[in-house]
């Protein structure tokens, strides 16, 4: 069912001038040229329906989340082993210097 809901809205502006002179009073009425502005066109779905193109973006974010999650925890396990092979370095050295004592 095609249900297409038209709302028109005019605004109409009239220039007024008023002139006396003496006992006469001159009304000059001009309407001016109305106005239209179109903020949007289109048709709205039922309630609670959302747009194929948001549905896209959440899906495009969805799997960036995914793949930074990835990524993160790779990031963490590679410091993960650069911490432990310099504690290592540093309890060698450590060793070397405590010997030479």
């Amino acid at each position: 069912m095609n249900t297409t809901h038209r709302i028109v809205m005019r605004h109409t502006v009239r220039h007024v001038v008023r002139m006396s002179a003496g006992d006469y009073q001159v009304t000059i009425l001009q309407s001016g040229n109305p106005r239209i502005n179109v903020v949007t066109i289109g048709v709205q779905g039922p309630v609670g329906t959302v747009a194929q193109s948001v549905l896209t973006m959440a899906e495009q974010a969805k799997a960036a989340a995914q793949q930074a999650e990835q990524l993160a925890g790779f990031v963490q396990a590679e410091q993960q082993q650069m911490f432990s092979s310099m504690s290592l370095t540093l309890d060698h050295y450590i060793g070397a210097l405590v010997a030479q004592e």
